[in-house]
């Protein structure tokens, strides 16, 4: 599929391969950035209140790191930046991949 022409710089917050995926085969063009954060370091009571909280975690994490970079093109498009979490459990507890999922994208422009 040809590249769909967007009004905006597309960021795509993290390494997922189905995630990119899914944006390629919509046919957007899109930059990968990763977040260096502690994952474990994130707690909650509720799964749902979790994946919000990584997402977020995640997505201030890059916007920290281009505010801060020299990526920064002049007059270039504004951003989007999707930033995005899983969390499964089963029985109440917290799994990696499995069962319940909670996805929680986060989107700055």
């Amino acid at each position: 599929m040809e590249p769909a022409e967007s009004p905006f710089r597309i960021i795509l917050g993290s390494s997922s391969i189905a995630r990119q995926k899914i944006l390629a085969e919509m046919g957007y063009e899109f930059k990968i950035m990763s977040a260096d954060i502690d994952e474990k370091a994130i707690r909650t009571e509720k799964p749902e209140d979790l994946v919000m909280a990584l997402a977020k975690a995640k997505a201030d994490a890059i916007v920290s790191k281009l505010q801060t970079s020299d990526d920064q093109e002049k007059d270039a498009k504004p951003s989007i930046l999707i930033a995005s979490d899983t969390v499964c459990t089963i029985s109440n507890f917290f799994l990696r991949y499995v069962f319940n999922l909670y996805i929680y994208i986060y989107i700055y422009i």
